[in-house]
């Protein structure tokens, strides 16, 4: 290995789930080895396990001699009468395998899976081996391993004695692979790490329902594995992106991470987006509140603070109320800030440029985010074109064109809207996946009442945070969907005077849908639209 900077581990936080203080103790300890050629992965799963019907790895180390695979067994080992048990007595796991015969099983399987993906490693010249350690006890030498194979508590050393361990592990097994050729270069490390990442990074679906049956999972992007690569090497952080970026995903993932390590206060100015995101993080180290319920946590200090959707509280006053929660407070403390830049055109008025000067020089700013996740080509264009928005370029691939239905008033928009519904719906579309944002967010004159589906609408601000088991349509305000996104979004009760001044209005709304996006437009609107985007083009000198 060679000196330098510490090895870099992924994820750079140990994850809340492990539950084995071996397997924490092991991830600090390669944390603090100098070595800045190698990378180290944690909990590494191999879903085509031969033996079982998922296999895991606890670390797996590329280093520019071999690849190394790392099982840690904490607490009580023993062997009797050819079978290994694990854990106390009276509360013993087994019998079981050796954890010899578990590394080399996994890395066996590893070895079959990566090769698939990059091809035959043998052929590569990169070496395979394994390495046991049981930083708690030490087992008397068996013949079922060699030494340099094993290290035990002594060696190990409360975690002082791993990089020696380690190398003495890559000497032994680079002995026995005739065909190693090292080092391994840089740029194939880095094409099996690649093949790696997508399958291993994967993290909650925001959307998902919080059961053990039903949660899906994402594949981070590139972009947003370097942002969470950056909370290892800063405290302070600001991460720009405009709607659609992944912002919310990413200060959701951090919170996650940043509470192994402490305290976390998570907070954002939408009171729905807070009771979305507070069903998502149930760590009892995270504690998640609206800007406007922030008194209740008064006179505590939070190790570690997160703030979503930060332009929207973007004023002096709003920076006190956060300066006083976080420990070391905000030239001091550790936080994070999600931004989207956009706003600074979109609603000047709620956005203190001043107070952003103020915070900018605290963190270390990144962005902004280029890739959006969220919108389809047709709907980022649309987006642009209408408000200059910067959406960054679009990842979920075509879909529809943006429809736009001419509605003389709010029984005609109501027509054509349950028109539009019935398609959908007779398309398979669940009516779940199609929510309703009113302009003007009241639903006592929204056009959504005289629908024929108006009895089994439900209004967004009552079930968000819930469990919602009924196919129907949700209604709600451009507000208080902030931060939140669905499949199909209609947005109805659209007039011209509610674009005056608004450029917010749209590119909230438009950048909610996921998928399929229509528009009513009241009279006047479609000309009021279009003299938008005139001035958008002038703008950005475009037209003269």
């Amino acid at each position: 290995m060679t000196r330098g900077e510490l090895m870099r581990i992924i994820p750079s936080e140990v994850s809340e789930s492990t539950k084995s203080k071996a397997e924490r103790d092991v991830f600090r300890a390669l944390k603090a080895i100098p070595d800045d050629h190698s990378v180290a992965l944690h909990t590494v799963h191999l879903p085509r396990h031969g033996k079982k019907r998922v296999g895991e790895i606890d670390f797996v180390l590329i280093t520019p001699e071999i690849l190394l695979f790392i099982e840690v067994k904490g607490g009580r080992v023993h062997h009797r009468d050819g079978k290994w048990y694990y854990g106390p007595p009276g509360r013993e796991d087994g019998p079981k395998e050796s954890p010899w015969e578990q590394a080399n099983g996994g890395m066996h399987e590893f070895e079959r899976e990566i090769g698939a993906l990059v091809g035959d490693l043998r052929a590569q010249g990169v070496a395979g081996g394994y390495l046991v350690v049981t930083p708690d006890v030490d087992i008397p030498r068996l013949t079922q391993f060699e030494p340099q194979q094993y290290l035990g508590a002594t060696a190990y050393d409360g975690g002082r004695g791993l990089a020696q361990g380690i190398e003495r592990a890559t000497r032994f097994w680079l002995a026995r692979n005739k065909w190693a050729r090292t080092p391994v270069s840089a740029s194939f490390r880095k094409k099996m790490l690649e093949a790696i990442r997508p399958d291993f990074d994967l993290v909650p679906n925001l959307q998902s329902r919080l059961t053990h049956l039903d949660v899906a999972f994402e594949r981070l992007t590139n972009e947003q594995l370097d942002r969470l690569d950056e909370l290892e090497s800063n405290e302070r952080l600001i991460w720009t992106g405009g709607a659609g970026t992944g912002k919310t995903f990413l200060a959701a993932e951090a919170a996650r991470r940043k509470a192994v390590h402490g305290t976390v206060l998570f907070t954002c100015a939408s009171t729905t987006l807070a009771a979305h995101v507070s069903r998502i993080l149930t760590d009892d180290a995270i504690t998640v509140l609206p800007l406007d319920r922030l008194d209740e946590v008064r006179g505590r200090s939070f190790d570690h603070l997160i703030v979503d959707e930060a332009q929207d509280l973007m004023t002096f006053g709003g920076l006190d109320t956060l300066e006083a929660l976080v420990s070391g407070g905000l030239a001091e403390g550790r936080w994070i800030f999600m931004l989207d830049q956009n706003n600074q055109v979109l609603t000047p008025g709620t956005y203190d440029s001043e107070a952003w000067d103020y915070l900018r020089p605290l963190g270390s700013v990144y962005g902004p985010m280029k890739r959006n996740c969220r919108n389809t080509v047709q709907i980022v264009k649309q987006v642009h074109s209408y408000t200059g928005a910067d959406l960054g370029v679009a990842s979920a691939g075509e879909g529809d064109p943006v429809r736009f239905a001419e509605v003389r008033d709010a029984q005609n928009e109501a027509t054509a809207l349950d028109a539009y519904v019935n398609e959908l719906v007779g398309e398979g579309v669940s009516p779940r996946d199609i929510t309703l944002l009113s302009a003007s967010g009241d639903w006592e004159t929204s056009s959504a009442r005289l629908s024929q589906r108006s009895s089994k609408v439900e209004r967004f601000a009552d079930v968000v945070g819930s469990d919602r088991t009924k196919h129907r349509l949700t209604w709600s305000s451009i507000a208080d969907f902030k931060g939140h996104e669905n499949h199909v979004v209609c947005l109805i009760d659209l007039e011209p005077s509610l674009l005056e001044g608004r450029l917010d209005a749209i590119y909230v709304a438009w950048t909610r849908a996921r998928a399929q996006l229509w528009v009513g437009c009241r009279p006047g609107t479609r000309e009021t639209l279009k003299d938008l985007g005139i001035s958008v083009l002038k703008r950005q000198g475009r037209l003269g």
